[in-house]
C-alpha cells in the first residue's frame, strides 16, 4: 500500500499535467508523465515548447526549452526558458498549464528572431528521460563580463543593475555563489518581496498574539454559557412541574367541576337529613335534637342545591353565547 503523502504527490503531478492540456492546444505526449511538446506559431515561425518534468515535479520546477532557438530575454542561447515570471516564481501550487500559456502568449505577442548559430553550449536537459534532470537556479546563471551576444543582452534586460558593474566586479560575481545571492537579494523586486514577507510575518504574529489574549475571554464566556444552560434547564424542569400543578388546579376549580361538586354536596346533605329522620322514627333521637339536626341538614341541602342550579344556568347561558 502506498504512503498517503506519496499518493498525494502522484495526484498533484497528474493534476499539473491536466492543466497543461487544458490551457494549451496542440499538446503532444512524448513520454508519459514526463515529456511533452506544445506546437505554436510566433509570427511566421512554427515553434515547439518542450516541457520536461523531473522526478520531483511539482516540488521542483519544470524544464522548458524552445525549439528552434530564439533571441528573447526569457530564453538562453541553448533554448532554455529561465526568466519567465511564472517559472521564476513556480511552486507546487502553481499551474503548469498557465505558466506555459503565459510563455506562449509572450512569444506570440512579441515574436522573437530565430538564432542561426547552432554551435551553442548544450543544456543539461535530457531527451531520453534516463538521465538526471536539474531545475534551473540562480547559481547556474553566468555573470561573465559583457560580450556582444544575445544571451548577455537578455541578462542585461532582466538585471539592468549588471550594467553598472565593472569587468572585475562581474568576474568576482561570476566566481562567488555567495556574492550572487547577495546581489540577487539586493535587487528591488526581491527587496520588495522580502518587505511584503516581513509585513505578513508581523501580521501573523499580531493575530496569533491577539488569539492568545482572547483565550481567557473565550474560556470565561464558555463557562458563562454553560452556567446559563444549566440554569435554563432547571427553570424548564420547574416550569413543567408547575404547569402540571396548574393543570390539576385548573381542572379542580373549573366552573363545571364546581357545579358537579355542589351537586354532590347537596345530595350528601339530603341523605344526611333522611338518616336523621329515620333515627327519629326509630326513637333514637328526641324531638328537640331531631328538629335541630334536621333543620340544619335541610338548610345546608337547600343552600347547596340553589347554588348548583344558579351556577348551572349561568354556565348554560355562557355556552350558548359562545364562551
Amino acid at each position: 500500500m502506498l504512503p498517503r503523502y506519496y499518493k498525494q504527490d502522484i495526484d498533484n503531478r497528474k493534476q499539473q499535467i491536466n492543466t497543461l492540456k487544458i490551457f494549451n492546444d496542440n499538446v503532444k505526449e512524448i513520454k508519459e508523465d514526463s515529456e511533452y511538446e506544445v506546437q505554436f506559431y510566433s509570427g511566421e515561425n512554427n515553434l515547439i515548447l518542450k516541457v520536461s518534468l523531473g522526478a520531483d515535479f511539482p516540488k521542483e520546477k519544470p524544464v522548458l526549452v524552445i525549439q528552434p532557438k530564439v533571441d528573447h530575454p526569457w530564453v538562453k542561447e541553448n533554448g532554455m526558458v529561465i526568466n519567465a515570471p511564472g517559472l521564476l516564481n513556480f511552486t507546487p501550487h502553481s499551474d503548469l498549464g498557465r505558466v506555459v500559456q503565459a510563455i506562449i502568449r509572450e512569444l506570440q505577442r512579441n515574436p522573437p528572431a530565430l538564432l542561426t548559430d547552432n554551435s551553442v553550449i548544450s543544456s543539461n536537459i535530457p531527451i531520453n528521460g534516463n538521465e538526471t534532470r536539474t531545475s534551473p537556479n540562480f547559481s547556474n546563471y553566468n555573470f561573465s563580463p559583457p560580450q556582444h551576444s544575445s544571451n548577455n543582452k537578455a541578462i542585461s534586460l532582466v538585471f539592468p543593475e549588471l550594467n553598472q558593474l565593472t569587468n572585475e566586479d562581474l568576474r568576482f560575481l561570476n566566481e562567488s555563489e555567495e556574492r550572487q545571492i547577495e546581489f540577487i537579494d539586493s535587487l528591488p523586486p526581491f527587496k520588495e518581496q522580502n518587505r511584503i514577507l516581513d509585513e505578513l510575518l508581523l501580521q501573523i504574529e499580531d493575530i496569533a498574539e491577539d488569539n492568545l489574549n482572547k483565550e481567557q475571554q473565550l474560556s470565561n464566556l464558555k463557562a458563562s454559557v454553560d452556567s446559563r444552560i444549566e440554569e435554563v434547564t432547571k427553570l424548564a424542569f420547574d416550569n413543567e412541574r408547575l404547569y402540571s400543578v396548574y393543570q390539576n388546579l385548573s381542572e379542580k376549580y373549573s366552573p363545571r367541576n364546581i357545579q358537579e361538586e355542589l351537586g354532590k354536596a347537596a345530595k350528601t346533605a339530603e341523605e344526611d337529613g333522611e338518616q336523621i329522620a329515620e333515627s327519629f322514627l326509630k326513637g333514637d333521637l328526641d324531638v328537640d335534637k331531631f328538629l335541630n339536626n334536621f333543620i340544619k341538614s335541610k338548610s345546608l341541602y337547600q343552600m347547596r342545591k340553589t347554588k348548583e342550579e344558579k351556577l348551572s344556568q349561568q354556565l348554560d347561558r355562557l355556552e350558548k353565547a359562545g364562551f
